[in-house]
């Protein structure tokens, strides 16, 4: 994605931010550099001029399936404007997946109205909290031999390396009590990507926090993204090494990152985890934090 089309999603999806909307700025600079893990799409529309929509597109390799779409269509459209966009990511693609927020009415009902039902599968929970008073977050402190820092700018090996160790695939996998077979590759998390986060006009240095133990490694990382216009941070992502599992650190590493982001102008933060019971743990981290359920996205399909 080029400089023009990236800043004119930022500004598409910051012109009309609620905590109920499903993307935030730091999502679309997420998932511009891949970090998400996500490819480059086979097919990316665009609707307005200033933006007011725009998808990527996945298309599977035989058909069998639906295809993946990212979609966000701005709070506010008319339902004239829903449905030119829908129609056509249906042209070019007649059977898609879609995640929305329940609380996006307008788009819940233009799907429905073209065969879309809720998908099986897991869901998301959007978790908020407002930043006017932190004292609650005292509670929240590192063991000792740990202490967090900024990450600093001669250790981008080590960056990438905490977040690959965090975010393995094989580790993922038994986190979701999901079978492993052997054959999982490594995380594509990477010095080319990192330096794309790194690159985006999003990315602020003093919201890229890691947790360092006593022999000098990383022990944790968590990363936050500020959208001024709408005061709010968005945590994603936010790892933990196995290594040092279940000692709090992701908790204290959140609590210095919103911290950081009140004193940097940010009056809320959200935060989007699994809400289905497959994987607890990373809501029950954000709740300890005072974060509560503000929004839930799910998928429709069409298939």
């Amino acid at each position: 994605m080029n400089t023009a089309d990236l800043a004119a999603r930022l500004g598409c999806v910051g012109r009309t931010w609620t905590p109920q909307q499903r993307l935030h700025p730091g999502n679309v600079a997420w998932a511009s550099a891949r970090g998400d893990g996500s490819t480059n799409p086979d097919i990316a529309l665009t609707w307005g001029n200033p933006l007011w929509g725009f998808a990527d597109i996945w298309l599977p390799p035989s058909g069998a399936r639906p295809a993946s779409v990212t979609l966000h269509l701005a709070p506010g459209m008319t339902a004239h404007q829903l449905a030119i966009a829908i129609d056509e990511v249906l042209r070019v693609a007649p059977h898609v997946t879609a995640e929305v927020s329940l609380q996006q009415t307008e788009l819940v009902d233009a799907l429905s109205g073209r065969g879309f039902h809720r998908a099986d599968g897991p869901w998301f929970a959007q978790l908020w909290r407002g930043l006017a008073d932190l004292s609650d977050l005292r509670a929240h402190h590192l063991p000792d031999g740990y202490s967090i820092r900024r990450v600093r700018r001669d250790e981008l090996v080590e960056r990438v390396e905490v977040h690959r160790r965090c975010w393995d695939p094989v580790r993922i996998k038994q986190l979701l009590n999901l079978p492993v077979t052997g054959e999982e590759p490594g995380s594509s998390y990477s010095i080319e990507k990192h330096l794309a986060v790194i690159g985006s006009p999003v990315y602020r240095e003093e919201l890229d926090l890691v947790v360092e133990a006593a022999d000098g490694s990383l022990a944790a990382f968590a990363l936050g993204w500020l959208d001024p216009e709408a005061g709010s941070i968005l945590f994603e992502p936010v790892g933990t090494v196995p290594a040092h599992a279940e000692r709090g650190l992701a908790r204290a590493l959140c609590a210095e990152l919103l911290r950081v982001a009140r004193d940097l102008g940010a009056t809320q933060a959200v935060v989007g985890p699994r809400g289905d019971g497959a994987y607890r743990v990373p809501r029950k981290v954000y709740e300890g934090l005072g974060m509560r359920e503000v929004a839930q996205f799910v998928s429709f399909t069409n298939r």
